[in-house]
């Protein structure tokens, strides 16, 4: 200390030197920030684990960083076929130049129509785009910000808005608002302590000499967390400069005013100005180093948390050692090379201030010690009892409309559900190829049951890739197709029956319409008569007298054959015509059985048979079921009435065969005999013609007589011809009608088994029935190879089939606490899900807002519960250590605990009753306990030192003086503290305005009610007691 003081410039000059060093050095912190400032979950998290499931699932590499961002196309009137073409045309422009912003992939519904309800809201307002943005090379605000030029420079209508938002950007965002709310609070910080230093000392130098030494400490401290955090990845946030702005410029101030407060008193007393710094620095600086490292240790402890973002916390560690550095070499040049300047204009009138409030308070403590306990409880109980702890980590609440990204977010809300633009994604790998029937069966398994689940709106899936599970996959729906088919088989069977009855009655008809013996006996008996006829002819070659009366004989004979021949003629035509139409009623009977749709009703019901069976396999529990069971049983008495028949079937068949090759060839008889009769009426007319010549002309006769015997000869030797015929039409006619008879017969058969069927099938029918309730999926193997299928696959699993992903749609904000509290419920119901499943997942991943929400609840209140009892530790030794009293430590750390809770209790009234928040943000309980813990025990160490250094007098008289000397330089600390955290108000964050009242509330108690009373109460109980 002597020799700064006999080399003040020294030290001011070395210090200026390394504050122009630093800060010309110093990285730009923003960016850091931007770059490593979010907060990071550990790798065991399942939101991380889906961060490197996503990545692999895409094909992406490792090392690659992707954000998904959506474009909002948003018309108030409406879209309008103008806006459409002007969307359609930015769409196709960055997709384009995808390379150019950093773009891997856009998805819209122009290309995939099924998902134009995903991507259009229903009353036709908006319209989004998905990218997927690599973000490796370049940040996303430089990404966005081109993109942003982009959308500029293309056509549209005024109309049309375009925003983009997503999780990065509105992180971004919030960065953004947090550098100018601190912007906002560096000046206001500055101007209050100023304000406040030339109130307390009424000199326009202090203020000046405490910012300056407090300046020097900031700019050297930024700028060694921020090289620590560019080189070696230190952890930092939004709130690191923040807190490193208001706390050294609370606390610096805080110790400035202590030591120039000292400074002041000692040259009251009329030292001089050497004496005065080293007394000062020997009960002053006491304190401040003892206080600087309770508040190094407070910050310090952070740097054991595993979150990020507790951990970055620490660097106002690094600072705080700045500062004490700064304190105990640079501020007693200060004061030595001002001297009593310092204190300029008033300097020639040096007094110390008594706290009158403090004094005040420490005779009614140390009086009525326990009738002021007793109030103070009875205040605190009901405030303590009233906080609920309840946190949101909603970043929307942080930003206001005028962010575009936000804007964006608003409008998907209003018009889509917001559940659906940042989804709870679940990825599940597994080491086996997804794409098998037991697979999918037990991914539609977890997907039934996370649908069940309070607060889900929707589930995608390759089960359900449009949210609804593919019918003709599931147990009941294949219930239904075998109740319709067996409706169709029936239907089939009846109808076959009622053919077969309808042939049975045309047979019957058929037998007794025609009598083939009664036409070849009219036709012998026509034969005998043209033998006669012809012996007569050639007799009449004998003699040509007798040839005239033979003649006339002739003539007559011939008259009698020709009409003979003519109603033969006649009468044949009559017996085919009736002959022809009962033969093709027959053909026709036959021709509409047919034998191949009896083999198909055959054919299905072995099938269905088998696929009872398979199913069984399956799903073995189904086959304890009773309407399976007696399903089972029908069916099967069915096939074996099926295969009974089938036999029956193939002899039928031949039988068929025979009879229309019998009808054809009877058919071809009829048309012989047609013909044969037909000549014989010919011919006959021929002979009477001619003979009628021999009676107009007898010298035609000769050559009469010769047409005469042809003619006869003619007929005759077709009348031998069909002689011949007429056992071989016998035979046909006799089969026949054998072949009628067989085939009744078998006819008869069959319907009777049919009948049987159809009553069996009814039955089989009902039991069905009772599966159309069932929701048991099962894809088949060929089916999993079909097209259709594919989509399928390609949109919900990755190449190799190894990943799945399942889509959960919430029906709630996904930055609420009812959002987190459903991921939460997930994840449980998720786990216990696979363990009751064959297919084992190798790794699995949650993904999305909601659930890094969730896992940064988790891991909050696990390190922050950790760091917290640290903290109470690490500060308890300390305060014990400078105390030497268990119980003196154990006051201050009650007193301070008790000053956090009444204050996070008020501020959780004022947010939550008045302005109708959902929680206090996150991260509140969180810096306020390291303000309270951290800073605030500072003042419990001025009193501390302060009381022992009247340690000798009497209790009450030593907390008397201890209040009043040390109660004005609290209170001042508390105001400067209280005022640089107000500062933080017009930032426009509600994290810090929430952390700024509760911190002005907790220092205004601190200050004016648990101190001055409760100190002072416990310290009277103790003796007391001891």
């Amino acid at each position: 200390m002597r020799v700064i003081l006999k080399r003040p410039w020294l030290s001011t000059i070395i210090w200026a030197i390394l504050t122009v060093i630093f800060v010309v050095t110093m990285p730009d912190i923003n960016k850091i920030v931007r770059l490593k400032g979010e907060p990071k979950i550990g790798q065991e998290y399942p939101f991380q684990v889906a961060a490197a499931l996503e990545k692999e699932y895409q094909g992406v590499p490792k090392d690659k960083k992707l954000s998904t961002v959506a474009i909002v196309f948003y018309d108030k009137n409406g879209l309008s076929d103008e806006d459409i073409v002007a969307i359609k045309r930015i769409i196709y422009g960055l997709n384009s130049n995808r390379e150019k912003y950093n773009i891997e992939n856009i998805s819209t519904h122009f290309k995939n129509p099924e998902l134009k309800n995903y991507y259009v809201s229903g009353n036709n307002k908006v319209i989004l785009a998905s990218i997927q943005a690599d973000k490796s090379k370049r940040e996303i605000i430089e990404i966005r910000d081109d993109i942003y030029k982009f959308i500029d420079s293309v056509r549209k209508p005024k109309s049309l808005e375009v925003y983009l938002t997503g999780g990065d950007l509105i992180t971004q965002d919030f960065v953004k608002a947090s550098e100018d709310g601190v912007k906002k609070t560096d000046v206001i910080t500055i101007v209050f302590i100023i304000i406040v230093l030339v109130l307390v000392f009424r000199s326009p130098v202090t203020p000046i000499v405490s910012l300056l030494t407090v300046g020097v400490s900031f700019l050297i401290s930024l700028s060694i967390v921020g090289h620590i955090a560019d080189k070696f990845n230190f952890p930092i946030n939004t709130f690191t400069r923040t807190f490193i702005v208001v706390s050294l410029f609370g606390i610096g101030t805080d110790y400035n005013l202590l030591i120039i407060s000292r400074f002041r008193e000692e040259l009251a007393n009329g030292k001089d100005v050497d004496n005065a710094i080293i007394t000062t620095f020997k009960t002053a600086g006491k304190t401040v180093v003892f206080s600087c490292l309770a508040v190094f240790t407070g910050f310090a402890a952070f740097a054991a948390a595993s979150f990020n973002f507790f951990r970055a916390m620490s660097a106002i560690s690094v600072s705080v050692l700045v500062l004490l550095l700064v304190l105990l070499t640079l501020v007693p040049a200060v004061l030595k090379i001002f001297g009593k300047n310092l204190l300029w204009p008033f300097n020639k009138e040096i007094q110390h201030t008594h706290s009158r409030l403090w004094e005040a308070a420490a005779r009614l403590s140390t009086k009525y010690p326990y009738v002021v306990l007793t109030t103070v409880i009875l205040i605190l109980i009901p405030f303590l009892l009233s906080v609920r702890g309840d946190l949101s980590f909603n970043t929307l609440n942080e930003l206001s409309e005028k962010y575009k990204s936000v804007k964006g977010f608003n409008i998907i809300s209003k018009n889509f559900s917001s559940g659906k633009t940042f989804p709870v994604t679940i990825y599940l790998k597994s080491n086996k190829s997804l794409a098998t029937s037991d697979a999918l069966s037990d991914i539609e398994k977890i997907t039934e049951v996370l649908s069940k689940q309070k607060g889900i709106k929707d589930v995608y899936s390759v089960t359900r890739p449009q949210g609804e599970i593919i019918k003709q996959f599931t147990l009941s729906n294949q219930a239904d197709t075998v109740i319709k088919g067996i409706d169709s088989l029936r239907d089939g069977l009846l109808k076959v029956n009622n053919a077969i009855e309808t042939i049975n009655k045309n047979l019957n008809m058929s037998t007794k319409e025609f009598d083939v013996q009664k036409l070849i006996t009219g036709i012998s008996q026509l034969e005998n008569g043209v033998y006669e006829l012809k012996i007569s002819l050639e007799k009449l070659n004998g003699g040509f007298e007798q040839g005239l009366n033979g003649s006339k004989k002739i003539y007559d004979g011939l008259n009698k054959l020709s009409i003979g021949s003519s109603k033969l003629s006649e009468g044949f035509k009559e017996f085919y015509s009736e002959y022809t139409r009962s033969i093709n009623k027959v053909k026709r009977e036959l021709q509409g059985f047919d034998v191949n749709q009896i083999e198909l009703l055959l054919t299905g019901i072995n099938t269905a048979n088998n696929n009872l069976k398979a199913l069984s396999n399956k799903y073995p529990e189904i086959s304890k079921d009773i309407n399976y069971i007696m399903a089972s049983e029908i069916l099967s008495k069915i096939e074996t009435e099926a295969n009974k028949f089938a036999p029956k079937l193939k002899e039928f068949s031949s039988e068929y065969e025979k009879i229309s090759a019998q009808i054809n060839e009877a058919d071809k008889a009829q048309k012989l005999i047609s013909n044969s009769i037909d000549s014989i009426a010919s011919a006959s007319k021929q002979l009477a013609d001619a003979h009628g010549k021999v009676l107009s002309g007898y010298y035609q006769i000769d050559k009469g007589q010769k047409q005469i015997i042809s003619g006869v000869n003619l007929m005759y030797s077709k009348l031998q011809e069909f002689d011949k015929q007429k056992e071989q039409i016998l035979k046909k006619v006799d089969e026949l009608q054998t072949g009628f008879t067989s085939l009744k017969s078998a006819l008869l058969q069959i319907s009777d088994a049919l009948n049987k069927m159809a009553n069996s099938m009814q039955n089989m029918k009902s039991y069905f029935e009772g599966y159309k309730t069932t929701n048991i999926f099962y894809v088949p193997p060929e089916a999993i190879k079909s097209s259709s299928f594919k989509k399928a696959l390609d949109s919900y699993m990755n190449k190799n089939r190894t990943i799945t992903k399942i889509i959960l749609i919430l029906d709630t904000n996904p930055y609420t606490n009812k959002a987190i509290d459903i991921v939460d419920n997930v994840e449980k119901v998720l786990n216990n899900s696979l363990e009751f499943i064959n297919t084992k997942f190798v790794s699995v991943g949650v993904g999305g807002i909601s659930s890094s929400n969730h896992d940064l609840r988790s891991i909050y209140f696990k390190d922050f519960k950790t760091l917290r009892l640290i903290m109470i530790i690490s500060i308890f030794i300390l305060m014990f250590l400078i105390s030497r009293s268990i119980f003196n430590a154990a006051i201050m750390v009650i007193i301070v605990f008790a000053d956090y809770y009444l204050a996070l209790s008020i501020t959780e009234m004022i947010f939550k009753g008045i302005f109708k928040y959902e929680a206090l943000n996150w991260a509140v309980p969180f810096f306020t306990f390291v303000v309270f813990l951290a800073l605030g025990i500072d003042y419990s160490v001025f009193l501390l030192i302060r009381f022992y250094e009247y340690r000798n007098l009497e209790l009450s008289e030593a907390l008397r003086l201890t209040s009043a000397n040390i109660g004005h330089v609290v209170t001042s600390a508390v105001i400067i503290l209280a005022g640089t955290f107000a500062a933080m108000l017009p930032s426009g964050i509600l994290t810090l305005m929430q952390v700024s009242i509760c911190v002005v509330i907790g220092l205004v108690l601190l200050a004016f009610f648990l101190l001055p009373f409760l100190y002072n109460t416990l310290m009277r109980i103790k003796r007391d007691i001891i």
